[in-house]
């Protein structure tokens, strides 16, 4: 694992990381899962191997090689749970722009990010998945208002 970066840089999809969200489990099944925050981060293919050369078989989707329907390139989730395992409440992660200051604006699709991340196992070392620390925001992707005048209908 020592050629594992502790950053990845990518492009994000679906960024939960400011108010956690439930896990699989909890959205089945009130009462029985977790909640976190999340972050999926398209990344080269070589960075894809790397993780799972190192192990990791957790946010890897391992059964299609990482491949998701939104983008071409292999997806790594990171996530940090909003409770440790006694229950106690986790800080949510660190979202900074690239001038290192606090961003709190929605994270679009295709933006550009730095994420840090640290090793975790877990399920007596059956499990092993890139915990999320902090996000960095290199490049907002702007998405499109979808406002328009009467004037500007084109039919």
């Amino acid at each position: 694992m020592s050629d594992l970066s502790k950053v990845v840089e990518g492009e994000s999809y679906f960024a939960k990381v400011y108010d956690a969200v439930p896990d699989y489990n909890e959205k089945q099944s009130p009462g029985t899962g977790k909640y976190q925050w999340e972050i999926n981060v398209a990344v080269e293919p070589e960075v894809y191997e790397q993780f799972k050369a190192a192990g990791f078989n957790a946010g890897m989707r391992l059964d299609k090689g990482g491949k998701m329907d939104y983008t071409n390139k292999p997806v790594i989730t990171f996530l940090k749970w909003a409770a440790d395992y006694n229950g106690n409440p986790n800080e949510a992660p660190i979202v900074m722009d690239k001038d290192k200051e606090s961003f709190a604006e929605r994270i679009e699709n295709g933006s550009k990010v730095k994420v840090q991340w640290e090793a975790y196992s877990y399920g007596k070392g059956r499990h092993k998945r890139p915990m999320l620390l902090a996000v960095q925001v290199l490049e907002l992707v702007e998405q499109a208002k979808g406002d328009i005048t009467p004037d500007e209908v084109a039919f």
